[in-house]
């Protein structure tokens, strides 16, 4: 099942993100985003292309999406905004804890 975070972290350039959030939930479409997710076995942040959602084994799993990007370049400029906003906010580095504890 694929949840998106209440507070979920979007690029500018991302448009219409009910309309990507519903191809995403469905695996129609082709899309050209990257999604940002929380991986609860390694507590950590993840981020791949929205073409590794076709395989069934990770379509099947659990996500808590926490954040959206078009390119490869906006994945890091939301990476680097996440880190801070965890470490402004507890003090840590740890961005996996800082989205839990919403």
């Amino acid at each position: 099942m694929m949840r998106f975070h209440e507070d979920m972290y979007v690029s500018p350039s991302v448009k219409n993100i009910d309309k990507v959030k519903r191809k995403l939930r469905t695996g129609s479409g082709s899309l050209k985003i990257y999604v940002f997710v929380l991986n609860h076995e390694s507590k950590k942040l993840e981020f791949f292309h929205n073409s590794m959602l076709k395989q069934k084994v990770l379509h099947k799993m659990d996500m808590d999406v926490v954040g959206l990007a078009n390119s490869q370049g906006e994945c890091m400029w939301l990476t680097e905004l996440m880190v801070n906003d965890a470490f402004e906010d507890t003090g840590e580095y740890d961005v996996y804890r800082y989205f839990m504890q919403e």
